[in-house]
């Protein structure tokens, strides 16, 4: 138990540290673990505070700003997806963290007027961001596919010679 509990704090903070090292804009594994850890684990409950914790870890480096609350629940909210298809879990992530977390923008911000104009154009603005989210995404997601993927077929081989 104790293992398992310092290896989710370790990855917590490796996946922290991940927004602080220089990538481009919204090219990050946090949502890719918010929505992998559920279909891994089984367990959509434990890949909120795995991917809060790394959030917070950035914000306490970058800073903290007027929309966590919005960005906070829509990766809480990609913890929850519960589709078989992790690959499209990712992408629902991505559309799910660009409405969210623009739709905040547009709403706290004086950025755009508040109307429906107004709103399209904050979307419309947000399109170069959504790319790098929706490519970090599916990257990060094939990633942490291709990595379980060769643990159990691995695990399984190795179980195998153990037996005979």
């Amino acid at each position: 138990m104790v293992e398992k509990i310092l290896w989710i704090l370790g990855f917590t903070c490796l996946l922290g540290l991940s927004r602080i090292i220089p990538h481009p804009p919204n090219f990050t594994p946090i949502l890719a673990v918010a929505v992998f850890i559920p279909l891994v684990l089984k367990n959509n409950l434990l890949a909120i505070p795995v991917t809060l914790g790394a959030m917070l870890i950035g914000d306490l480096y970058w800073g903290f700003h007027g929309i966590m609350f919005w960005t906070y629940g829509a990766v809480i909210l990609a913890t929850q997806l519960k589709f078989r298809n992790v690959f499209g879990n990712a992408v629902l992530a991505s559309i799910i963290f660009f409405l969210v977390t623009n739709f905040a923008v547009w709403t706290m911000y004086d950025m755009y007027p508040k109307t429906l104009d107004g709103l399209i154009l904050c979307y419309t603005m947000a399109i170069p961001f959504f790319q790098n989210t929706l490519l970090g995404t599916l990257f990060y997601t094939l990633v942490f596919t291709s990595i379980d993927l060769f643990n159990k077929m691995f695990l399984s081989t190795y179980l195998k010679r153990l037996r005979t």
